[in-house]
């Protein structure tokens, strides 16, 4: 190896092996400028690979058909009657139900866990702002559904009123105190 000086700058001479290689000081600045320029972007990549990551992520929106009730009614105890009246009746409204679906084609049923006793009717209505209410259902020998809220669509509603009433008719001998289980069920 030889080191020549020029007018460009130094010239150098190689000669081995693989021949007779012969450049300036310039071009080996640039070389080397070169394979620095490609290390350091080796170096920044593998740096940038490892500060970040990736996730698959899995979604899913399963169907929904939520319902609740606010506490129980109040007893619905009757105590007085109109002179001449075949039946007398006491209600409750102080209850309230709300859902949740994001299915069509939905409706409330309502059952009752036991027949009511001979001679009285356990009726209840609940209100609606985006179904139809079927109005006042007697749930007296409900012990399988019957609807009370149809056409329910992809919706919620809060704080729906539900209205119970208690009726007897007028030849009903006392009635000890019973309760029974009223089920709401949001269905297709």
């Amino acid at each position: 190896m030889n080191f020549l000086h020029t007018n460009g700058g130094y010239l150098l001479t190689l000669n081995g092996r693989f021949g007779y290689i012969r450049t300036s000081l310039p071009i080996v600045r640039i070389i080397n400028s070169i394979i620095l320029v490609v290390a350091t972007s080796a170096i920044l990549i593998a740096q940038s690979d490892g500060s970040s990551a990736t996730q698959s992520v899995t979604i899913e929106v399963k169907p929904i058909t939520k319902i609740s009730v606010t506490g129980n009614p109040n007893p619905l105890i009757i105590s007085d009657a109109v002179p001449g009246s075949n039946l007398t009746s006491v209600s409750d409204a102080n209850t309230n139900y709300s859902l949740t679906t994001n299915l069509d084609n939905m409706k409330i049923v309502a059952s009752i866990s036991g027949r009511m006793p001979a001679g009285t009717k356990l009726m209840i209505k609940l209100s609606s702002s985006k179904a139809s209410s079927t109005g006042l259902i007697d749930l007296s020998g409900a012990v399988t559904p019957v609807d009370v809220v149809t056409g329910i669509s992809k919706c919620s509603e809060v704080n729906q009123s539900i209205n119970y009433t208690f009726a007897a008719n007028a030849d009903v001998s006392e009635i000890s105190t019973q309760s029974r289980v009223v089920t709401l069920t949001l269905t297709n």
